[in-house]
């Protein structure tokens, strides 16, 4: 079926006229006329445009305006029912709320709020109590005799823990520290409803305690401090501390040598009178052989005391 679009444009063609110059010549902007000669008239703002644009176009053209317009309206029929339908059925329809409409809404959330409410409270009610044990963990290992045991249950419950009631705070935290016995314990919590008591929550943990082994301190070894000095004469000195020889050599007057010995010491000397011993601040007499001069002293420590001879 020939449509608007192309009897226009044929007629234009047939003429030799190129659309710049109808544009010019009708003032109508060039791309209304190739909607028009494209039959694309859903580009127009609405069908008094488009057949406005038609009838100028027409007479232009020297055509029947009449005709054109009946062929435009004909083939525009077609598809304008279905997009008025869609236009009405989504686009157009605007709902109308009433204050009655408004009214009956609200009161169904108020009452559906009330219903979800009253629902949740029974839930609530007929279900144990939550309970949660924070510390300490199932199993644990312990090496003190005690063990703090944390955790928090509803608001509205009571706790024991092995059978003693414990105190709750307003937000339903508790603590308590239990007693251990060596090897396993195990420690039992139970929260229940104050409202019925027939609904509780247990908790059973089992604690290891392990005591520390108790290492013995090493009893401080005692060191006596040794001063050996050589007086007016050379004298020859031989000085074994704990077992090693320290000196086995002639010193010179004025001679000061210190030490440190644990057991025992031995001091030989070729000249008792120049020789001189301290141990700890105490002089130590040194026994000397009458003829020789040469004196020998062996000291010992024997339960924290100093023995020489």
């Amino acid at each position: 079926m020939i449509t608007a679009g192309e009897v226009l444009k044929n007629k234009r063609e047939s003429l030799g006229k190129s659309l710049d110059t109808i544009s010019s010549d009708t003032k109508i902007q060039k791309r209304f006329l190739e909607y028009i000669e494209k039959d694309q008239y859903e580009k127009f703002d609405s069908d008094v445009f488009a057949s406005g644009f038609i009838k100028i176009y027409s007479k232009y053209l020297g055509l029947d305006v009449e005709k054109i317009l009946a062929i435009y309206r004909r083939g525009n029929l077609q598809n304008k029912p279905s997009k008025e339908k869609k236009g009405k059925s989504f686009s157009s329809f605007k709902p109308k709320v009433t204050p009655q409409i408004f009214a009956i809404v609200t009161l169904s959330i108020f009452l559906l709020s009330i219903v979800g409410y009253i629902g949740y409270q029974i839930y609530k009610f007929q279900t144990p109590p939550q309970l949660t044990v924070v510390q300490p963990t199932d199993e644990y290992q312990s090496d003190s005799d005690t063990v703090l045991v944390k955790g928090n249950t509803e608001s509205s419950a009571t706790i024991s823990i092995n059978g003693l009631p414990v105190e709750t705070d307003s937000l339903g935290y508790f603590e308590k520290e239990i007693s251990l016995n060596e090897g396993l314990n195990t420690i039992s919590i139970t929260s229940k409803k104050d409202s019925n008591n027939k609904l509780e929550t247990n908790r059973t943990l089992k604690v290891f305690f392990t005591p520390k082994e108790e290492i013995p301190e090493e009893e401080a070894v005692r060191e006596n401090k040794i001063v050996l000095k050589i007086l007016q004469s050379s004298s020859w000195i031989k000085l074994d501390i704990d077992g090693e020889n320290k000196i086995a050599q002639i010193l010179e007057p004025n001679t000061q040598k210190e030490f440190t010995f644990k057991d025992t010491l031995t001091l030989v000397t070729g000249r008792v009178q120049s020789t001189q011993l301290e141990i700890d601040g105490k002089k130590i007499d040194i026994k000397s052989s009458q003829n020789s001069g040469v004196g020998q002293i062996t000291c010992k420590i024997t339960s924290e005391e100093l023995k020489c001879e």
